[in-house]
């Protein structure tokens, strides 16, 4: 039997990591930016809005991105407007084609949003509003209560450009769902481009489950230089939904998720992006099916480990044959054939 998959929010990496477990709700700057841009006003020159659905036609061609958006990695500015809604979340999908931009995204938590756009600026940094899809907000789906929603539709955008730079660079453009409450921005998330492809009619199929509790766990042992480290031994977390995530087996350096409802995949890497020093990276995996034919996970293409805290190994010398676990945050965004 199908299940409705709508967007999973345990509770966001943040709070994970610290080892806060929320209820889950399952089924889910080309410079620096003044205080105008950073609430939601800077310039969006050479965007023409169209409401509805996706009026783009075919998804052959086109280029598909994701983002997760939480109020953590909003970045405040000293005088400016009210940024980072801690009970929010959202996930958000993107289409380029031609000189059309359509959105998929699905919010919770949040306050009724005033304003959605893809502004340009790396990870921890702002910048200026480049598309806007503000106008398709009206068209969107909500429910009365914590402005749990969803808004799709089609913006054509003229500034070749920008899409070009998008395509190119998707970790330096990151998306943003404003409120009245935290006009600066509510929610945010850097933007990562989708390997493999889906028809985006079903972008909201995709889904997101954070981490409750996890750890990352490390041995200690010797290295081709002689010396003895830290090396990844194993992963033990549990996600929103009660998906369990581990190794495969111990030092197999093969990850798996495995459903409550036993259908199963397993991971291999495709990329890995760096987010500081403290922080384990962001990964993009292939996924491929290792439990039942149906279920929550059955169908799952692609994993993408995002927003993530803590779990870095411990530095410096150790006792070979150690193990320590170091607790980690994560959301977890499993891509859909």
């Amino acid at each position: 039997m199908k299940r409705n998959k709508a967007l999973l929010v345990g509770t966001t990496a943040v709070a994970a990591a610290a080892g806060v477990a929320l209820a889950v709700l399952p089924a889910s700057a080309d410079s620096k930016s003044s205080a105008a841009d950073h609430a939601g006003h800077g310039n969006s020159a050479g965007i023409a809005v169209q409401s509805g659905s996706d009026r783009t036609g075919s998804d052959r061609g086109a280029s598909l991105f994701v983002a997760s958006l939480n109020g953590a990695n909003e970045v405040p500015v000293q005088g400016g407007p009210a940024v980072g809604d801690r009970d929010g979340a959202a996930l958000e999908f993107v289409k380029v084609k031609g000189d059309k931009v359509s959105v998929a995204v699905k919010f919770r938590g949040t306050d009724k949003p005033t304003a959605l756009h893809i502004h340009r600026g790396a990870k921890g940094t702002n910048g200026g509003i480049k598309v806007d899809f503000t106008g398709l907000l009206s068209k969107g789906k909500t429910k009365s209560k914590g402005w749990t929603g969803a808004v799709t539709g089609t913006v054509k955008v003229t500034d070749k450009a920008v899409l070009d730079a998008l395509k190119a660079d998707p970790t330096s453009f990151y998306a943003n769902l404003h409120t009245a409450a935290f006009p600066g921005g509510a929610v945010r998330g850097q933007f990562h481009k989708v390997t493999g492809s889906f028809g985006f009619g079903k972008a909201l199929d995709n889904f997101q489950a954070s981490v409750v509790k996890g750890k990352q766990i490390y041995e200690c042992k010797k290295g081709d230089d002689g010396t003895y480290s830290f090396q990844q031994r194993d992963v033990r977390a549990v996600l929103g939904g009660h998906i369990a995530h581990s190794f495969v087996a111990p030092n197999s350096g093969t990850p798996q998720w495995i459903a409550p409802d036993h259908s199963a995949v397993t991971g291999k890497l495709i990329s890995k992006t760096p987010n500081g020093a403290k922080n384990i990276a962001e990964l993009d995996l292939k996924a491929t099916r290792s439990g039942k034919k149906r279920g929550l996970l059955a169908n799952t293409q692609e994993i993408f480990r995002l927003n993530t805290v803590g779990g870095v190994a411990p530095a410096g010398s150790c006792q070979q044959g150690a193990i320590v676990g170091v607790p980690y945050g994560a959301d977890y965004v499993f891509i859909q054939k």
